[in-house]
């Protein structure tokens, strides 16, 4: 048998096809663990799944979907409001306590929330966008 390192292509080949052959394992294994992907809220019953897992208790009665779904904003029996926003391959959830750093624009609402580590979303909530716009404006308003 030949000295396979005095042949440095057949040696260059054998690597890069382990190689290759190792990407493709760790692709599988990855995919077949549910790693990565592009998450979306399915439903509104998937929305309110992702609510009381923020929140244990949280006791949805209006839920709006982004159109996309990578967001929704679902309010409770007290009045509070909920974001819920697509967050690497999971979902992220913030109680919104005020009406500052909501915009809307048209079919669009624009919300900040004051974590800055959760940042800015906007939704795309179509019809329903003034009316969660409006009822957002009393946030914070009420006297507890």
């Amino acid at each position: 048998m030949p000295d396979l390192s005095q042949i440095p292509g057949i040696f260059l080949a054998l690597q890069v096809g382990a190689s290759l052959l190792a990407i493709l394992g760790l692709g599988w294994l990855a995919r077949r663990m549910g790693l990565g992907g592009d998450p979306r809220i399915a439903d509104e019953m998937h929305a309110r799944t992702l609510a009381d897992d923020a929140i244990y208790g949280f006791d949805v009665q209006a839920v709006a979907l982004d159109r996309a779904r990578i967001g929704a904003l679902v309010r409770d029996s007290h009045d509070r409001v909920m974001l819920i926003r697509q967050h690497g391959s999971h979902f992220a959830a913030r109680e919104i306590t005020s009406h500052a750093g909501i915009r809307l624009d048209g079919r669009f609402l624009t919300i900040t929330t004051q974590d800055k580590r959760f940042g800015t979303i906007t939704l795309d909530l179509g019809d329903q966008a003034q009316v969660w716009a409006a009822s957002l404006r009393r946030l914070g308003s009420k006297a507890k």
